[in-house]
């Protein structure tokens, strides 16, 4: 029993002393005995591992800061000169270049502005790429923009002529007429004819009054100029260009404007006679430093209504161009109508102190079913009637006449009435050039010389033979 106590307590001081040595010492495995055949595997070798080198890093670029980088909008109008918004924002007249980021807001709103001309207005999606230029170019479309003329005559009930066109009698109200500088001109059978410039503007009502002169006789200007081809402006009218006569001018004082293009404008006042032509030459001295070009039109048929940058500026003329004396230098857009013929547009670009000569075909509507009848006089300012209607002066175009035969006169104070026949033809214009010829002076009848007769003789000898016969009884 106590040999059994003794064993017990020798177990248990071993088991203390074998944790301890647990905790201070790494401990021994053994390996269990094994009761088949061990498997031996090979061993496990580590290699010795080489000193790692770290790799020297590839030189790379700094990347851009965002929104660094540029890109561009070219932007251009036509015509030229229209005021442009990016993004709301003014940038100037075009032609304009407007700088973006590439990395910004890739839509953008441009809106152009010009007089005359309807807003427009586009939104374009997307960025140029660094240093890329994107060209936006805008066609511009005419603004319909018109007014009206109130013509009133005393007496009333004249025939009215707007740019010698339309006709109607006053008083009357001319609508939708382009804006721009307009001729009317007042005829009354017994009455001097009255002619006069009126401008329209938007919205806008223009009042024309005209008192008519009872007729008297007129006379005529010739006039010409060094060099030729000034545009000739009697009474603040244009007439056409030099050398030309103007006749049915009322007898008294008159103003002439003579305008061209790289000389100074020339002015002078004159006397007309009744019957009587004057004559004037003017001298034109140069311009050392012109501010506008000179735009000079003729159109095939003429009568064809002109547009410039979309405001009205007349009507062709047969005989003589119509000219723009203060074309302001620059890019134009210039378009030409005229019913039953097809619409004539083209941009070009003037200079200052240049002169330009257009000479436009107009192509006919398809299928046409009127024609027309020009007429163009020496001197011009005449009276003309086709069969028996009063349409105006010339030079004149009549325009819508359906196909056949014409008589056309002329009449001018001083002259002698001129008639011829027109024929007409769907889709052409007759053309009718006059020379008129001044009216001779009656020739006096000869005052009869005095002088022996035989019926005095036989007379005077008779009374001589009955005194001698009451003497001698």
């Amino acid at each position: 029993m106590k040999f059994a106590t003794v064993l017990i307590s020798l177990i248990l001081i071993a088991g203390i002393a074998g944790i301890a040595c647990a905790q201070n010492e790494t401990p021994v495995v053994t390996q269990p005995i094994a009761t088949e055949t061990p498997i031996v595997t090979n061993p496990i070798v580590i290699p010795t591992e080489e000193p790692f080198e770290t790799p020297t890093p590839l030189p790379t670029d700094t990347p851009p800061a965002p929104g660094s980088q540029k890109g561009y909008f070219s932007l251009n109008s036509v015509p030229s000169g229209a005021d442009t918004y990016f993004n709301g924002i003014y940038q100037g007249e075009t032609p304009v270049v407007v700088e973006v980021s590439t990395t910004g807001n890739p839509s953008h709103l441009i809106q152009m502005n010009r007089e005359g001309y309807e807003p427009w207005e586009t939104v374009y999606n997307g960025n140029p790429g660094p240093g890329q230029t994107i060209p936006i170019t805008a066609t511009l479309t005419p603004s319909a923009q018109t007014g009206s003329i109130y013509v009133t005559s005393s007496p009333s009930g004249a025939t009215v002529f707007l740019d010698d066109v339309t006709t109607a009698t006053t008083p009357y109200t001319f609508s939708n007429v382009p804006v721009g500088t307009h001729t009317v001109s007042i005829h009354l059978s017994g009455y001097q004819d009255f002619i006069t410039s009126v401008s329209v503007q938007k919205g806008v009502t223009a009042q024309v009054s005209a008192t008519l002169k009872p007729v008297e006789s007129t006379g005529s200007v010739s006039i010409s100029s060094s060099p030729s081809g000034a545009s000739v402006y009697v009474d603040t009218v244009y007439r056409g260009v030099t050398p030309i006569v103007v006749g049915s001018l009322y007898v008294g004082t008159h103003g002439v404007t003579l305008v061209k293009a790289g000389y100074k404008d020339w002015q002078q006042y004159f006397n007309v006679a009744a019957g009587t032509t004057t004559y004037i030459n003017a001298q034109l001295a140069a311009d050392p430093a012109p501010q506008y070009a000179t735009v000079s039109l003729t159109s095939d048929p003429p009568g064809a209504s002109v547009y410039v940058d979309g405001v009205y500026k007349g009507t062709t003329r047969s005989g003589s161009p119509l000219v723009s004396t203060q074309a302001i230098p620059g890019t134009h857009t210039l378009l030409l109508t005229k019913a039953g013929y097809q619409d004539y547009s083209t941009t070009g670009t003037v200079v200052a102190g240049k002169n330009y000569n257009l000479d436009i075909t107009l192509n006919p509507v398809p299928n046409p079913t009127t024609g027309a009848i020009s007429v163009n006089s020496a001197p011009t300012g005449a009276q003309v009637y086709v069969n028996n209607l009063f349409r105006g002066y010339s030079p004149l175009t009549v325009d819508s006449l359906t196909p056949g035969m014409y008589t056309v006169v002329l009449k001018l104070d001083g002259y002698q009435d001129w008639q011829s026949a027109a024929t007409v033809t769907a889709g052409k214009t007759a053309q009718i050039s006059a020379t008129l010829i001044p009216k001779t002076a009656p020739t006096p009848a000869p005052t009869p010389t005095p002088g022996f007769s035989p019926a005095l003789v036989v007379i005077t000898l008779a009374g001589i033979a009955l005194l001698f016969r009451k003497y001698s009884q």
